[in-house]
């Protein structure tokens, strides 16, 4: 191995061990389940920052908001970071509050007291696919990144991957993600600003840049006339900044924290950051086009892929220890969000399904909570894997990505506001509901075979319209037969 790859992986190696190593010393502070599972509600502000920042700062918006900024420039990225930014400020304004007022350690165990076990377990259901899409797309950017940087194997460094944040994740739980979060965080800023400085110095300053601009970069809103372009334009905000709100992670997020007005906090300063910071992949993605313009950077690398922007960047403008800091933080961002989505899910398969089911009515197993914090464990290995082999099913960073939150907002977005806020809605009409928004998305996906069916713009905003009219109508109609109860019954 040469001595230009042997550094910057050496770096990697050092960080990614930190990690685990802080994994263990967080599971030495896990003493009980609510440890583990909402890290003893006691997380200070800059934690709760950190923790969401990183969780939301994954590959997709790295590596794949990149790409599609030089691809459409800033009308590519509408989804992520804009309206992914966007629903954290919702999210902070009108529900973090609610949801930290509530004894619950996981956002399934809403939909279970309001409407029943079976509405629970459906909720569940939809949310598993979701966040295994979205940890299968971190594991994918970690294999793009040192497959292209250090010519490593894809299938060994998409292992390398799973294996190190399954491990950290395994051993402290929440604890342990949301303080490998809040180092990622750090180490995001530094190997980020660091990229951008040199890009722009290797690019020739801001009048270059300005001169290689391609035309309607800057675009915001749709250039075309008509009513689809518009369409599609609604599509992209609401199935991001609408799908996220009723996501297991963020209410996890809300849970941990010390108290209400921190979680709110938390939120709004978490979104704005995300704009911020968001707008760094697409001045990458114009330094980009800079630098292919004049030679620097070969445009054939990336003619087939251009989410391989950022790694050939970095290949070809930082030395061996400046390659190696920026590669830690990049894999830093893809390993956060991972392990976040990964605990979220496994929370949900052991908080929400399998102990409800099998170990809920058993006496033995009320007493002993460690069980569930076994079998959460458990679980988070069962995750990884599956991720694993649902990443292996699609390489599109950035599609995948939208696609797992679009299906999330298709069935929980309007059962999630219905249990927060409505006390008219009945069980039937919940399950209903989100029965009527999935087999929206599972038809059209049998009928074309594929998992992310089209024209998109139908199945982002038609399965929710069905999802809400089924839960208007059929709550109507069995009121009288309603059996879910108030929301009230779970406040602390």
């Amino acid at each position: 191995m040469s001595f230009n790859n042997a550094v910057p992986l050496a770096i990697i190696i050092l960080f990614v061990g930190s990690l685990i190593a802080v994994g263990k010393i967080a599971s030495k502070r896990v003493k009980n389940t609510e440890d583990y599972l909402v890290a003893s509600r006691g997380a200070p502000l800059f934690l709760v920052v950190g923790t969401v920042f990183a969780t939301f700062w994954g590959g997709g918006t790295v590596i794949g908001g990149t790409g599609a900024a030089f691809q459409e420039g800033l009308y590519g990225v509408i989804e992520d970071p804009f309206a992914a930014g966007l629903s954290l400020i919702i999210i902070g304004l009108f529900f973090v509050k609610t949801l930290r007022s509530l004894k619950i350690n996981s956002i399934g165990e809403i939909y279970t007291h309001r409407f029943g076990s079976a509405t629970g377990y459906i909720a569940s259901a939809v949310m598993i696919p979701t966040f295994v899409i979205w940890t299968a797309v971190q594991l994918l950017a970690v294999g793009k990144i040192l497959s292209v940087l250090f010519d490593l194997n894809f299938y060994l460094s998409y292992v390398i991957a799973l294996v190190a944040v399954v491990s950290f994740t395994y051993m402290g739980g929440l604890l342990a993600v949301i303080w490998t979060d809040f180092i990622q965080m750090i180490i995001i800023f530094i190997g980020l600003i660091l990229l951008l400085v040199i890009g722009y110095n290797a690019a020739g300053g801001i009048d270059n840049i300005a001169a290689h601009t391609p035309e309607d970069f800057w675009r915001f809103v749709p250039a075309e006339q008509g009513l689809m372009p518009w369409v599609t334009y609604v599509s992209m905000w609401a199935g991001m900044a609408l799908g996220n709100i009723p996501s297991p992670d963020i209410a996890q997020r809300a849970l941990m924290a010390k108290d209400a007005k921190t979680a709110q906090k938390g939120m709004i300063i978490s979104g704005s950051m995300y704009w911020t910071f968001g707008l760094i992949p697409v001045f990458l993605a114009l330094i980009g086009h800079t630098l292919i313009s004049s030679g620097v950077v070969d445009g054939s690398l990336i003619a087939q892929d251009s989410e391989l922007l950022i790694p050939f960047l970095a290949r070809e403008l930082l030395n061996p220890v400046l390659l190696g800091i920026f590669v830690a933080s990049l894999i830093g961002a893809v390993l956060s969000s991972a392990s976040t989505s990964l605990f979220a899910t496994a929370v949900i398969f052991s908080n929400d399904i399998i102990y409800p089911i099998f170990l809920k009515n058993k006496p033995q197993h009320n007493v002993d909570q460690d069980y569930l914090l076994r079998i959460t464990r458990y679980c988070v290995i069962l995750t990884g894997t599956l991720a694993a082999l649902i990443g292996l099913l699609s390489s599109n960073i950035y599609d995948m990505t939208v696609f797992a939150f679009t299906l999330q907002f298709g069935v929980l977005f309007f059962p999630f506001i219905v249990a927060l806020k409505a006390k008219w809605a009945t069980s039937y009409g919940v399950m209903a509901g989100m029965i009527g928004g999935l087999l929206v998305n599972v038809l059209g996906g049998i009928m074309q075979g594929t998992i992310i069916p089209e024209p998109w713009e139908f199945f982002t905003l038609v399965p929710p319209l069905v999802n809400i009219l089924l839960i208007v109508v059929v709550s109507i109609i069995t009121r009288k037969k309603d059996q879910s109860r108030p929301l009230e019954e779970l406040y602390i």
